[in-house]
């Protein structure tokens, strides 16, 4: 008689095989399979352990090794990590850990990079001294949102200066349009001026070729002359010819063109500049010109002749007291309050080069001050520090980036210590022209004529 399974029965044998089939999905999914040899733990302190939480996965070269065990807070606040490897994972006491971030969803993760295969081994309980920072992601979008809402007010700024109406670039192109004008109209109320200088010049050439014809003779009368003087000269008659050839005239005249050049190679080696750049004042809406003069006689040294257009300078008070005498013999003085605003100042400073710094001091802005300046490759970066007659000296950062030999665009912090406003910001853009450059200017300004 075949035996059949109870109910009882098949719902047992059912259980046992779902939870097989749970334990051994769960093994799985850990991606941590079950080691006979067991587990030891190390220990590793984070900075910052944003993401990593108990059963963590850890891995060496993308291969799972292990979990994070614990999290713990140390006494001064950071987090300390208890990591639990398997038994038959040696690594030795360099290596070095890292948060990191996988997949679409951001999954963290443990990643242990092995160091020299000669290290001695770590042992159970001991700590990871290398860690690398994960990356901050929340501070970073910050800071592009930031930079985001810089970039629209900047791109805003310049279409307001390109595009609209009252841009600059409009204001050029109706200039060129008068000065097209007005050379279309000279040339057609000069023709008849034109044609008469042409004429003028045809004859001349007429009366010279007429000249030339008639006074032959006398020329060639004049050159046998001037051969036959050149032939004493060179024979040592006469004082001049004894003077030309005398040998100490020769030395004398030597040693004075040798001073004229020491002296005239002294000037034709201090390079010249000419600058011009703006700066977009950002809070008050405003425009600041520079015009530059700058003289480098050696490659250390400079001197810097700056004229500034200031059109919202700050103002200087100044203090007018008037004594004033009455009929009767008495006096009183009368104080009087006034605020000057100057808006065109001047610079005039002395530079020294260090290396990749340069030292510079003198007059900024019409006030005593100095500056350090620190280049490296296209970049140039500026600090200076000036009237000290406030209670706060006026401090200006500013940053340069050289786009070319000639063209070059600024941004920066202005007066930003000052108690009397809030953070002023700037950006803007300059050209350069050095004295080859104004060379090669009128080189091709004379080829034009």
């Amino acid at each position: 008689m075949k035996k059949k399974f109870s109910t009882e029965a098949k719902v047992g044998v059912f259980v046992i095989v779902a939870i097989a089939l749970l334990a051994y999905l769960t093994i799985d999914v850990s991606q941590l399979g079950w080691t006979p040899g067991g587990t030891y733990k190390i220990y590793t302190v984070m900075e910052n352990a944003e993401g990593v939480s108990k059963k963590t996965p850890v891995q060496v070269a993308g291969i799972p090794v292990g979990t994070v065990s614990a999290i713990t807070l140390t006494p001064d606040r950071k987090a300390k990590v208890e990591i639990e490897l398997r038994r038959d994972i040696k690594l030795g006491d360099d290596v070095t850990a890292e948060v990191r971030t996988r997949g679409v969803l951001g999954d963290t993760y443990i990643e242990i990079f092995p160091g020299s295969p000669d290290a001695p081994p770590i042992e159970a309980g001991g700590v990871v001294g290398r860690v690398k920072q994960p990356a901050d992601y929340q501070q970073l979008v910050r800071d592009l949102s930031v930079l985001t809402s810089d970039m629209k007010e900047i791109t805003a700024a310049m279409k307001t200066y390109t595009v609209s109406e009252h841009s600059y670039t409009a204001e050029i192109l109706k200039n060129m349009q008068v000065l097209t004008a007005n050379l279309a109209r000279f040339s057609t109320n000069n023709a008849a001026n034109m044609e008469a200088v042409v004429a003028n010049m045809r004859a001349l050439t007429d009366q010279l070729r007429s000249f030339s014809a008639t006074s032959t003779p006398d020329i060639e009368i004049a050159l046998k002359r001037i051969a036959e003087i050149t032939d004493k000269v060179n024979s040592g008659q006469g004082s001049f010819g004894k003077l030309v050839n005398d040998p100490q005239t020769i030395e004398k005249t030597n040693e004075i063109l040798d001073t004229v050049n020491d002296l005239t190679s002294g000037i034709k080696r201090i390079e010249t500049e000419i600058n011009y750049h703006m700066e977009y004042l950002g809070s008050t809406k405003d425009v600041k010109n520079y015009v530059g003069l700058r003289f480098q006689p050696r490659p250390d040294k400079f001197f810097l002749f700056e004229v500034v257009h200031d059109p919202n300078p700050s103002p200087s008070d100044k203090t007018q007291i008037t004594t004033v005498t009455t009929a009767g013999g008495a006096t009183s003085t009368i104080t009087a309050e006034t605020q000057d605003f100057n808006k065109v100042r001047f610079s005039a400073q002395l530079g020294k080069k260090l290396y990749d710094f340069t030292l510079r001091g003198g007059l900024i802005e019409s006030t005593g001050g100095f500056g350090v300046d620190y280049t490296k490759g296209p970049v140039n970066l500026q600090l200076s520090a000036f009237d000290f007659s406030a209670d706060r000296p006026h401090l200006k950062f500013l940053s340069q980036l050289n786009l070319t030999r000639s063209l070059f665009l600024v941004a920066g912090l202005d007066d930003f210590i000052s108690r009397e406003h809030g953070l002023d910001w700037f950006f803007g853009a300059g050209v350069r022209f050095t004295d080859e450059d104004i060379k090669s200017l009128l080189g091709t300004a004379s080829l034009a004529k």
